[in-house]
């Protein structure tokens, strides 16, 4: 798929999860990079952040924010278009996360990398999130 295709579908999804983001603090903000077949290529297809603007909207841009992501996500194009196929909450999206971290399949791979010190994260809210999602 193309890579402005990709972002208008992505985009139809991510915004209107407010509980992805639960128990963060506004400001909260995930920096996503997705590539075609592997998280380890170098060539990325789409670069975007989602923001948590307040308790009643996220944001999803492909402009850098002023702030440091919290959190940087790599899925392959797969990945991310087989989670959010269907997905009606937050628990099955990361149910569908959680499977992919366990059983990665040929072109169907999560990783992420914490951006943050983990205290600081846990001062904004990730405490909570870790343990309603499992993380």
């Amino acid at each position: 798929m193309e890579p402005d295709k990709l972002y208008t579908k992505l985009k139809e999804f991510f915004p209107n999860q407010l509980d992805l983001m639960r128990h963060l603090h506004v400001n909260a903000c995930w920096e996503y990079i997705i590539t075609e077949q592997s998280t380890a290529d170098a060539n990325i297809k789409l670069n975007f952040f989602l923001l948590k603007m307040n308790e009643k909207s996220l944001e999803m841009t492909k402009q850098v924010p002023d702030i440091k992501p919290d959190l940087i996500l790599y899925f392959t194009e797969k990945a991310i278009l087989n989670m959010i196929e269907g997905v009606s909450s937050a628990e099955e999206y990361y149910e569908r996360y959680h499977s992919i971290m366990d059983h990665p399949q040929s072109e169907i791979e999560v990783d992420n990398k914490v951006n943050k010190p983990r205290l600081k994260l846990w001062q904004i809210g990730y405490k909570k999130w870790q343990k309603d999602f499992k993380f």
